[in-house]
């Protein structure tokens, strides 16, 4: 459970606004784990530098990527990348329930990074389908646990509507993934399941970093 002190009625969503590694797949895959070889001081420059440039101009670190992995498809490339483990998105696991969080989190992401292998045997990809279906409901539950678990603290309390809006765009992004199957078994393109998946991960990645946010920085 988050410590209950608060440090007043901060609005996280600033913070988001102004801090946050952008909703990239690309970024959390490929930039961020190389940032983690620099010094902290260059790192920080560093990643400074493409936040400032994906917001400036969205798509820019998707570009910068594309342009050194050239001639490829990245929206499969980045979907086999998609479960490296990233910190940005890691929540400090001394407590159980965040250990629980980061776990339940990794698995829905190796589990969709799994598909370009499997997605051409049917029976494999099948049963990867309802393993998909169950680490979903696995994460949900795990982060309504984590909100049931912090009504008393401020820190989360506070910060009810930014928690569940990006919920609510999970579960969303959850559905269109399923759609996105649906449509896979009508016309036989994995282009668009690919797609689909890439953003469910994003969205899980910014689901993380949102709790990590009011786990760390309000502790």
């Amino acid at each position: 459970v988050v410590s209950t002190q608060s440090t007043g009625n901060t609005n996280l969503r600033s913070i988001v606004m102004s801090s946050e590694p952008p909703p990239s797949l690309a970024f959390s895959t490929v930039i961020a784990p190389l940032l983690e070889r620099f010094q902290k001081d260059q790192a920080k420059s560093l990643r400074e530098s493409f936040v400032y440039a994906e917001k400036q101009n969205p798509g820019f670190i998707h570009d910068f990527v594309a342009g050194v992995i050239q001639n490829e498809d990245m929206t499969e490339i980045l979907l086999r990348l998609g479960s490296t483990e990233c910190t940005e998105y890691l929540i400090s696991q001394h407590i159980e329930l965040h250990a629980q969080l980061n776990r339940k989190a990794q698995t829905l992401r190796h589990l969709l990074s799994s598909i370009p292998d499997q997605i051409k045997e049917r029976s494999i990809f099948l049963q990867t389908i309802k393993d998909i279906a169950q680490s979903i409901k696995d994460l949900l539950n795990c982060v309504n646990g984590f909100y049931q678990s912090n009504t008393n603290n401020p820190a989360v309390t506070q910060n009810k509507r930014l928690f569940d809006h990006q919920k609510k765009n999970f579960v969303r992004c959850s559905k269109a993934f399923s759609d996105s199957l649906r449509n896979f078994f009508k016309d036989n393109q994995p282009s668009i399941v690919f797609l689909s998946a890439n953003k469910l991960i994003t969205q899980t990645n910014v689901l993380m970093r949102t709790i990590k946010i009011i786990t760390e920085r309000h502790s």
